[in-house]
Order: structure tokens, then C-alpha cells, then sequence
């Protein structure tokens, strides 16, 4: 009976009606109860094959867009924690709506965790089209362990049913929390747990204010660090266990905003309690100051710590774009090293904070689908700064992570080729042909630029995505603005790989390409630039776009880092689209 009931939800998912969203938040594969999680094995019901990722982690490179740059922390890495991913991205065939939550910086993150939750569904599992393009550019997806605040439905009863023992003392569920994530191709587990464990319901679970049980709650509390301690050390290597800094060793849920006596075994105690902790936002220099040297008297490294930046902006702490001193106080002032990890939770504000007094909404994307560009350069925003331009240093605004750390690559062999599809969009192109309407897939997304975006020179010219000119899948690169007398250069894609004999770069082009150029750059730091002026291109689509073809074999054997595009300032006005950038 298991097997056809994964057979069942295998067809449901394959057989879905075109026009119908199958987005589901709280339903299996994606989101287990308590009872469905420790009764999981690859043939029960509850399990989907056709959300196995078989995608390999890539592995990554630094990118270091210029020379000013090279003491950046490469060590030093960021979790992104998007607030609800159960409902924005619980999907594993094709949507058919443009304007669903989606994310391309993936070259400016190290994690993503799936973060999501409820009461009820305790256990959240990441869906394959976001491991699949998450492992494709080397960043690693945890799922998330949730157990619930008391006062919203959380239950000692839940956390003690979770830390059931077998006969030999094995703890069951971080068994089968360990067989989920191989099965499913994924990369570890963040265990939320956020009940008191001292708190007492009543027979509706309704909790009994002004009473507690000090007791179980430390004997329970004592359980899940044992728990924590187990599942850490039974998990293959790659894998990564995180913990959140919210419960004490007596069981209750004390949130200490820095890593202390109070709960530095939830890190470490002889042995590793976890591969790294999550902390909560209340925090200031002095006290990751202080983190950090006890994380070391652990014998644990700085970057184990993840500092937590609460980005929504109906809370106070790091509030999106209006406090930035937090992320100064991340870093070392003389060195600029990275002093720890960083979380980055809830950055979806972008696509679901509606706008308060303080501050107004970032996108109207998420219920207007001809609203994109604000929806992209408000994510773009975090990463580059106020000025959307990661060559530009923001001094006195927002500055952007990206100032802080590098963009990784994953971009190490060839053929190389992307349409700089963002995996979703108001149409679908495919072989030159319209095959669908509105859509989003995060599977589909290509290697899109590692640096998104710098520009060099004229601080008029504008890259972004655009949904209206595609030459394949639902978006193209599009290059917009008035040059005024100064050049411009746009660096992409930080790449390793050695050139052959007979390798030849192609540019797939829409609109004025006279003042075009493409480039690439050397490891000695030589460019070489090709003006597409001096080619002749080849129609494609019915006139609408051209191909150019560039033969490189007077680059041969050498060692390539940067790819990049720049436009003459003998043609002020541009206006130009880049539907595909290949080397084969």
C-alpha cells in the first residue's frame, strides 16, 4: 500500500491541470507531521521520488571582481533564510504564474535553509527545483526542525515524542532525519526549538498560564542536547546540522542573542553539538566580540557562529535598508575580515511586506505581474547597496553584503553557455517558439552572472532582467541608459577554465550592438576585447535577433577569470538585450 501511495503522489504531481497552481504549503512530501517523519522509509506513503534532487553540490571559487577587493573574507559565509518557504516554493512541476517568489543571487549565499513551520507539521522539507539550481551553484539547502512557541500550538509532548529512544538507546528520529536528507539529495537540518519545554497545556493544548514544570523541562531540555549531540555525529560528512539560539539547558526558551555559558553546549560539550548555531538578533559588537573568543576556547572556528539579521521591516533590529550598523559590526575595522557567519533572515521582504508607515512597500510583484524590476532590484538592492552597483562603494547608505564578502563561481569547465533565464516569466520560449504563458520554475533558471550587477565607467547604463525581449526560456539580460561621453564596463561571470584550440564565443543579440564589446580576462589580468562591430552576425528568430560568433583560438591555453561586456561611449544612447552568452 506505501508504494502506491508514493506511486500516487508521484502522478499527481506529473498529471497536473496546466492552468492550476499546485503550490502546497503544509501537505507531504514537503511538509511531515511527528508521526509521518519517524515512520518515514523510501517506500511509505508520505514520500515522493519525484522530489529527489540528483543534482551534485559544485564546487566553488571566490570571485574577486577587481584588485580593490582581494582582502575580502572568503571564509566567512551567509545563510539565507527566506520566512515561509513552504508557501512561497512547495512545487515540483512548472507553475503557470509569472509572479511567485524566486532568487538569483546565489553566488552571494553559502545556505539556504528552508525555513517554515507549523505546530502540526514539525518537519520541512526543501522541494527539488530550488536544491537542484541551489547545488548547481555550489550552495547547500537545509531543512528545518520546528518545534512551535507554547502560546502557538508547541507542546512538551510534541519534543518528547521526538526524542524517542530505541532498545539501543538510538535515537529514532535523528535517524530517519539523516535517511530523509540522503534520500531527497539534500543537505542537512536547522532545528528550530522553540517551546519551553517547562510549560503546561491543558487537554486542548491550550497552554496553563502561570504554571510550569521545571522539572521535565530540564529533564527534556538534557534529552535534546543528547539529541543534538547524536544527530551531529551521525550525519555523513557534507551534511550540516544547525542549531538556533533559543532554548537553555533547563528546557527553556531564553533567546541569549550571543553564544554564552548559558548555552555553548548547544555548540559544543566535549563533542560537537552542532555544526554551527543560528543567532538570534538582539545582539552588538561587543557581544559577537565575546562569542567569538569563547567559539574558539571550544576549539570551534568564528564561522561556525551565524550572527542572525532580521530583515523584515515591521521588526526593529535590522531593519531592511535602515540599519546598516549591524552589518559593520560583523566585521573586523582594521582587518574588514568577517568576525563570524551571517544569517540573513526573512529577505522576502521584497515580494510579501505590504509597507507600513516607516517604511512603504519594496514590490508590488507579488499581486501586479508587470511589476518585476522592483521586485529583482529590491534583492539586488541587498547585495550591491543603495546604488545597485556592487564597483561602487556606498559610504553613507546602505552598503550591501556584497561589500563585505566576495561572490563565489562555480563556473570551472566548458562548453558554457546561459540565456540568463531567472527561471520564471511572462512567457516561455523554447527552440525559438512561444510554449507558454506566465510561468515560474525554479529548475529551469541558468547559471546567471556572478557579480549582479557592477558597472565600470558611466554610472548611466542600467542591467537588469527583462521579461519583455526573450531569446530563450522567460528572460533575457538587458543593458539600458545614456553613456554621456564615458565608457562602460559590465563584468558577469568570474570563471576557471582553461581555453582550447578551437573554442569560439557566441553573443546572441537584440537591439544596437555598434557600440558593443565582449571580453574576457586573463589570470595575469589581461583583457581581451572583441568589438562585435567587427563581425558579422547571423539572424535568428525571424530578424528579431543576431548572432555573433567569435572564434578565440589566438586565447588558447590560456587561463580565463572574467567574463564581461563593455559598450563605447561613441554611441551615447543604449538600448540592448543579450539573449544568450556561450563558449563551446
Amino acid at each position: 500500500m506505501g508504494k502506491i501511495a508514493g506511486l500516487l503522489l508521484v502522478l499527481c504531481a506529473l498529471a497536473v491541470n496546466a492552468d492550476e497552481l499546485t503550490i502546497r504549503a503544509n501537505e507531504a512530501p514537503f511538509a511531515l507531521t511527528l508521526e509521518q517523519a519517524m515512520n518515514w522509509a523510501p517506500e511509505r506513503e508520505f514520500t515522493s521520488p519525484a522530489n529527489i534532487s540528483t543534482v551534485p553540490l559544485a564546487r566553488r571559487y571566490p570571485a574577486q571582481l577587481d584588485d580593490t577587493r582581494g582582502s575580502l573574507d572568503t571564509r566567512a559565509k551567509v545563510l539565507y533564510a527566506p520566512d515561509g518557504m513552504n508557501n512561497f516554493a512547495n512545487y515540483l512541476v512548472t507553475q503557470p504564474k509569472f509572479n511567485l517568489y524566486n532568487f538569483t543571487h546565489w553566488s552571494q549565499i553559502d545556505v539556504l535553509n528552508w525555513f517554515a513551520g507549523t505546530a502540526d507539521h514539525v518537519v520541512q522539507l526543501p522541494a527539488k527545483p530550488w536544491v537542484d539550481t541551489a547545488h548547481k551553484n555550489g550552495v547547500k539547502v537545509i531543512g528545518s526542525i520546528f518545534l512551535a512557541i507554547a502560546k502557538y500550538g508547541g507542546s512538551p509532548d510534541t519534543a518528547e515524542k521526538l526524542l524517542k529512544q530505541d532498545e539501543q538507546g538510538r535515537f529514532v528520529m535523528a535517524h530517519r532525519l539523516v535517511d530523509i536528507a540522503q534520500y531527497y539529495g539534500f543537505d542537512g537540518w536547522l532545528m528550530n526549538q522553540e517551546t519551553n519545554l517547562t510549560a503546561i497545556k491543558d487537554a486542548n493544548n491550550e497552554l496553563v498560564e502561570g504554571q510550569r514544570d521545571p522539572e521535565r523541562g530540564a529533564a527534556l531540555g538534557k534529552k535534546i542536547l543528547a539529541f543534538m549531540q547524536y544527530l551531529t555525529a551521525i550525519a555523513p560528512q557534507g551534511m550540516e546540522i544547525h542549531w538556533y539560539d533559543s532554548m537553555l539547558e533547563n528546557g527553556e526558551v531564553r533567546w541569549q542573542n550571543e553564544l554564552n555559558d548559558k548555552n555553548k553546549a548547544f555548540l559544543s560539550q566535549g563533542v560537537h553539538s552542532a555544526d554551527a548555531m543560528f543567532m538570534n538578533y538582539w545582539w552588538n559588537k561587543p557581544m559577537v566580540e565575546s562569542s567569538v573568543e569563547i567559539a574558539q576556547q571550544l576549539g570551534r572556528s568564528r564561522y561556525d557562529l551565524y550572527f542572525g539579521a532580521d530583515l523584515w521591516p515591521s521588526r526593529n533590529a535590522q531593519r531592511a535598508f535602515s540599519r546598516s550598523q549591524w552589518l559593520n559590526d560583523l566585521f573586523d575595522t582594521e582587518s574588514g575580515h568577517g568576525l563570524t557567519s551571517i544569517a540573513l533572515f526573512a529577505p522576502n521582504f521584497n515580494f510579501n511586506f505590504a509597507g507600513e508607515d516607516h517604511t512603504p512597500i519594496f514590490s508590488h510583484f507579488k499581486d501586479n505581474a508587470q511589476d518585476p524590476l522592483s521586485f529583482y532590484q529590491t534583492e539586488q538592492r541587498l547585495f550591491t547597496g543603495d546604488d545597485l552597483n556592487l564597483a561602487v562603494n556606498d559610504e553613507k547608505s546602505w552598503p550591501g553584503i556584497g561589500r563585505y564578502l566576495p561572490a563565489k563561481t562555480t563556473i570551472s569547465n566548458l562548453p558554457f553557455i546561459t540565456h540568463f533565464n531567472t527561471g520564471q516569466g511572462k512567457v516561455l520560449i523554447e527552440d525559438g517558439q512561444k510554449t507558454a504563458d506566465g510561468w515560474t520554475d525554479m529548475s529551469k533558471q541558468d547559471l546567471l552572472p556572478t557579480w549582479q550587477f557592477a558597472v565600470y565607467g558611466s554610472q548611466n547604463l542600467d542591467p537588469h532582467y527583462d521579461f519583455e525581449h526573450v531569446y530563450s526560456g522567460g528572460s533575457s539580460l538587458a543593458f539600458e541608459g545614456k553613456l554621456q561621453s564615458q565608457d562602460a564596463r559590465i563584468p558577469l561571470y568570474q570563471t576557471n577554465f582553461v581555453l582550447g584550440d578551437e573554442q569560439v564565443a557566441t553573443l546572441t543579440i537584440k537591439g544596437g550592438s555598434q557600440s558593443m564589446s565582449f571580453y574576457l580576462q586573463a589570470a595575469s589580468g589581461e583583457r581581451t576585447i572583441y568589438a562585435l562591430s567587427d563581425y558579422s552576425p547571423k539572424s535568428e528568430h525571424q530578424g528579431e535577433w543576431y548572432r555573433y560568433s567569435i572564434p578565440l583560438n589566438k586565447l588558447a591555453a590560456q587561463h580565463i577569470v572574467q567574463l564581461g561586456v563593455s559598450f563605447s561611449a561613441q554611441s551615447s544612447d543604449v538600448s540592448v538585450n543579450l539573449g544568450e552568452l556561450a563558449i563551446k
